[in-house]
C-alpha cells in the first residue's frame, strides 16, 4: 500500500497520514532532502491516497486500495511521461523534453529521450494549460520534481500558480538543492524534510524484496541512504557494469603515469560524448553522467582514507577491501585527491561549466603532482 509499504521516514508519513484524514492540507509543498532517498516517490504515493477512491483505514491510519482504477493510473517507478492519471501531473526535466519533442513532432521515441538541462517556461506554462481543465477528482496534485532547476522565467510563472491556486489543488514541489530555489517560492510552501535512511533500514528492505543477505548488505552500503538508488538497483542490475567501469579508472587513477592522462579523460567521457537530441539536452546528459561518475570515484578515494585508518565499518566499497588496502599502502596522498575531484566537480557545474575533457586532464594532472609530493 502507499503509505504502509513505504520505506523510512516514518514520522512524515504520519505526519501526512494525520492530514490527510483530517482534510486540513496546505495547497503548497516543498519536500526537500538528499537523492535519491523517496521524496519523489512520497509524493506520487500521498497523491494515491488522497484520490483513492476506496481508501482503507487501518490500525495505521489511511492508505490507499492499490484497486480502484485512480490507484491503477500511479506508480512511483513509471516515467513522469508514463502516468497516466488524469489529476495528478509530474514535472521533472525528461517530461520537459517529452512535451517539447510533442510539439516539435506530434510524436516522440521514448527510448532516445534525455533529461533536459533545466525546467523552462514552456514546462509552466503547458502545466498551467492542464490547470484549466475540469477535474471531478478529489484533489489535483501537481509535483514539480528537480525544482531547482526552474529558469528564472519558469519560477515566476510558477510563483503566480502558487499565488493564486486553483480548489483542490496541491502543489508539490521535490528538491535536492531547495536553496536553489527562489525564496519567493520556497516562502509559500510548507517544507518536509528528507534525510538519509539508516542502512540497516535499507538492508532489512532488501531483503523482503528477494535478495540475499549478502548482496541486501552490499547494496544497503552502496546506497549511503538513499533507498531509492537501493530498490532501484535491485530492480535493474546495470548498475553492476558502471560499477565494474568506475573500479577500473579507480585503478587507473591510483597508478597514473604521465602519458595515462589524456587516457584517463578519454575514458571518462567514452560514450557520453555521442549523446543525441538537441544540444542542450546532450549536455545536460554528459554532465549529469560526469558528475555521478565523480561523486563514485570520490567515494573510492573516501574508502581508501577509512583504509588507512582501519575504519572498516565506513567503507562503502565493501568487497573491494583488498584492492583498497592495496592502494591506501602506496598512496599517502588521498586527501589532496579527495580536494581535486571536489575542484574538478564544481568546475563542470555552472556558472564555470568547463570543457569535461580539459576538466579531467586537469585532475588526472594534478594527481600525478600529489603523487609526486
Amino acid at each position: 500500500m502507499a503509505f504502509n509499504d513505504f520505506v523510512g521516514h516514518e514520522a512524515l508519513v504520519r505526519f501526512l497520514r494525520r492530514l490527510t484524514e483530517r482534510r486540513q492540507i496546505p495547497h503548497a509543498w516543498l519536500f526537500s532532502g538528499p537523492a535519491r532517498v523517496g521524496k519523489r516517490t512520497l509524493a506520487i504515493n500521498w497523491a494515491k491516497v488522497l484520490n483513492c477512491q476506496s481508501p482503507i483505514v487501518g490500525a495505521d491510519g489511511i492508505d490507499a486500495c492499490e484497486r480502484c482504477s485512480s490507484c491503477r493510473h500511479l506508480d512511483p517507478t513509471r516515467p513522469s511521461y508514463a502516468q497516466t492519471h488524469p489529476a495528478v501531473q509530474i514535472v521533472d526535466t525528461l517530461m520537459a523534453a517529452y512535451w517539447e519533442a510533442m510539439e516539435r513532432s506530434g510524436e516522440v521515441d521514448v527510448t532516445k529521450l534525455k533529461p533536459k538541462l533545466s525546467l523552462g517556461i514552456n514546462a509552466i506554462r503547458t502545466l498551467r494549460e492542464n490547470l484549466t481543465h475540469q477535474t471531478t477528482w478529489r484533489y489535483r496534485v501537481l509535483i514539480v520534481d528537480e525544482a531547482e532547476r526552474l529558469t528564472e522565467e519558469a519560477a515566476a510563472a510558477l510563483l503566480k500558480m502558487l499565488e493564486e491556486p486553483p480548489e483542490r489543488t496541491l502543489f508539490v514541489l521535490v528538491s535536492a538543492n531547495p536553496w536553489a530555489i527562489p525564496p519567493t517560492i520556497r516562502s509559500r510552501c510548507q517544507p518536509l524534510r528528507f534525510r538519509l535512511v539508516p542502512s540497516a533500514v535499507i538492508a532489512t528492505a532488501l531483503r523482503e524484496r528477494g535478495a540475499s543477505p549478502e548482496a541486501a548488505t552490499l547494496l544497503a552500503r552502496l546506497a549511503r541512504g538513499r533507498i531509492g538508488w537501493a530498490l532501484e538497483a535491485l530492480r535493474n542490475p546495470e548498475w553492476q557494469q558502471e560499477r565494474e567501469r568506475v573500479r577500473s579508472l579507480f585503478t587507473l587513477m591510483a597508478n597514473m603515469e604521465w602519458w595515462d592522462i589524456f587516457r584517463f579523460a578519454e575514458l571518462c567521457v567514452r560514450g557520453m560524448e555521442e549523446a543525441e537530441g538537441e544540444q542542450e539536452t546532450a549536455m545536460a546528459t554528459q554532465r549529469r553522467a560526469l558528475e555521478e561518475l565523480l561523486t563514485n570515484l570520490t567515494l573510492c578515494w573516501r574508502d581508501v582514507v577509512a583504509a588507512v585508518h582501519h575504519a572498516d565499518d565506513l567503507i562503502v566499497n565493501a568487497d573491494w577491501q583488498p584492492l583498497l588496502e592495496r592502494v591506501a599502502a602506496h598512496y599517502g596522498q588521498a586527501f589532496g585527491v579527495l580536494q581535486q575531484l571536489r575542484t574538478t566537480a564544481r568546475r563542470l557545474r555552472p556558472p564555470l561549466n568547463a570543457n569535461p575533457q580539459l576538466a579531467l586532464e586537469l585532475l588526472a594532472a594534478a594527481m600525478l603532482g600529489q603523487r609526486g609530493q
